[in-house]
């Protein structure tokens, strides 16, 4: 049984392979092989990773193995990113609400179905094959479906294909920056919130995942409709204005330590927040329209590093402290995120 601190590791780990992944895909590989290529590759071979990962015999291999996983991972990341943000420049639409909704959906599938699972009692593993052999038929049909061979289609300029790593620097460092210290929090509500409802607010293990069913549904809810959301209220407002409301929400709730309320905060926090990192990525987009693609890859790349120290970090507040400290660590971040945005966030027209 892992502690909780450890879990913060080996999330630590996966934060490794991410980041470096993510830097060698959108540095090197993207501009050699195009996104339409490697976005099926990574698919395959984050469903063989993943189930590798859940069958583990050991803690150690366990742990070892957050790295395959977190280099899958970053292999999809960047190409996704990339012909999303290379569809809004054709299109002149915002996507990249829709681009995280996607990931959302995902995320509350993955609770919906492994809470399904369990209750049947079955073998875990045999969930972890069906999602393996799900997974690199999605990867193979991709691969089949897009046009890897004509590599023009991803409309590669030819000079980055000699794109070279490098440190991050201007609106990459600092955007990256922001967006690191706000992704290094969401563990707090999609890790620690269930064990929180359950061992301190006193609900029942069945009702422990309200929490995350709550602000996931606000998330997805906020991130399919945001293009629409942000178009009615402007950036200023949806980034800053109502994401410190459902923060300042959410710290009253804690305070609280009603369940009734606490929901609400999740869902209001779940809602408020869900469109501010792709609000960030697009001001960033806007603000470097020649290299657009680069440079929301690079910010998603630095967004991760949140990745490596959140989790400890997070995971030695709760062990030392309370997961109710990290409720309040949640909510000041993003308070002082949105502010340091505002700025640059538009207002309404």
């Amino acid at each position: 049984m892992l502690a909780k601190k450890d879990f913060g590791y080996v999330l630590f780990l996966f934060g490794i392979g991410s980041i470096c992944s993510m830097q060698l895909t959108s540095k090197v590989l993207i501009p050699r092989l195009g996104p339409r290529a490697l976005l099926p590759t990574g698919t395959i071979f984050f469903g063989l990773a993943v189930y590798l990962w859940a069958t583990a015999t050991s803690l150690a291999v366990f742990a070892l193995m957050a790295l395959p996983v977190g280099v899958a991972f970053g292999l999809i990341n960047p190409c996704a990113a990339f012909l999303t943000v290379q569809a809004e420049q054709e299109t002149g639409k915002r996507l990249l609400t829709f681009h995280h909704a996607c990931f959302s959906i995902g995320s509350l599938l993955g609770v919906l179905i492994g809470s399904l699972y369990a209750s049947t009692g079955l073998n875990p593993n045999y969930l972890f094959f069906y999602l393996m052999i799900a997974g690199m038929t999605l990867g193979v049909t991709f691969y089949f479906i897009s046009d890897t061979s004509i590599k023009k289609a991803d409309n590669i300029p030819p000079e980055e294909v000699k794109r070279a790593i490098k440190l991050p620097n201007g609106d990459t460092l600092l955007f990256g920056a922001i967006a690191a210290v706000s992704m290094g929090t969401y563990g707090i509500i999609l890790d620690w919130s269930a064990l929180w409802l359950t061992r301190d607010i006193g609900v029942t293990l069945a009702l422990g995942g309200l929490g995350i069913f709550a602000y996931s549904g606000a998330e997805i809810f906020a991130r399919l409709f945001g293009a629409e959301i942000i178009q009615r209220f402007g950036e200023r407002f949806i980034g800053s204005s109502a994401l410190i409301f459902g923060c300042v929400i959410m710290i009253f709730a804690t305070m609280s330590k009603e369940l009734s309320f606490i929901i609400i905060a999740f869902f209001a926090f779940g809602f408020s927040s869900a469109n501010f990192l792709p609000l960030v990525q697009g001001v960033a987009a806007k603000r470097n329209n020649d290299k657009a693609s680069e440079i929301v890859t690079d910010i998603q790349t630095i967004s991760f590093i949140g990745f490596l120290f959140g989790p400890p970090i997070v995971g030695l507040i709760a062990e030392y402290i309370s997961i109710a400290a990290c409720m309040y660590v949640l909510s000041i971040v993003w308070i002082i995120s949105s502010l340091m945005m505002r700025k640059y966030f538009s207002a309404a027209s």
